[in-house]
């Protein structure tokens, strides 16, 4: 408990910091705020193990909570540069055990085209996922890439299309994580 609970604190910090970094430019140069969740398509693959694909509304993230619902917050540091902090919790319990799992990514992109109602963007993200079930505990870094589509269909709404990779480490020492997503984003 005590490593989601700095994580949690970290994750607000960051999502402060986020949104201060984008409150001191120009208000109206700025793309709006969005808060939003993915539906999506995740594949875990480990060196030794069998693959295994998950399906999920909303989309997951990570190599173990592939099924926790995700919900992401993407502030701009300017028209082209996008912050956004992630997360994704879940606690299921039944016959006397119980699984938890906290997901936190940090995400820095980039938008080619700020300025149209729609863009392509790239992003370098790192992780940090813990999972305890069983009366263990397991954690770990992941570090890595995505590559997306994102377009506003009317003032308050914003729709993406991405994939991403990410390597994870420590406890997920040798996983891969690939996912393709589709997001929906409220703009405020």
């Amino acid at each position: 408990m005590r490593a989601i609970r700095h994580f949690l604190t970290s994750g607000t910090v960051a999502l402060l910091l986020a949104s201060a970094v984008a409150a001191q430019g120009k208000p109206s140069a700025n793309p709006a705020p969005e808060i939003g969740t993915m539906v999506g398509v995740t594949i875990v693959s480990q060196s030794g193990f069998s693959t295994t694909t998950h399906v999920g509304v909303p989309g997951g993230i990570g190599p173990v909570s592939t099924f926790s619902p995700m919900l992401y917050g993407t502030f701009f540091a300017s028209p082209s540069v996008m912050v956004e902090p992630q997360v994704a919790f879940s606690t299921t319990s039944g016959g006397g055990e119980s699984a938890t799992f906290f997901t936190f990514v940090g995400q820095i992109g980039y938008l080619f085209t700020p300025s149209t109602s729609g863009s392509g963007y790239v992003a370098a993200n790192g992780a940090f996922q813990t999972a305890n079930a069983g009366g263990g505990t397991v954690s770990g870094p992941g570090f890595g890439a995505a590559l997306g589509y994102r377009f506003k269909v009317k003032s308050s709404l914003a729709i993406r299309l991405d994939g991403r990779y990410r390597r994870w480490f420590s406890d997920f020492k040798d996983v891969n994580e690939i996912g393709f997503g589709l997001g929906l984003g409220a703009l405020f």
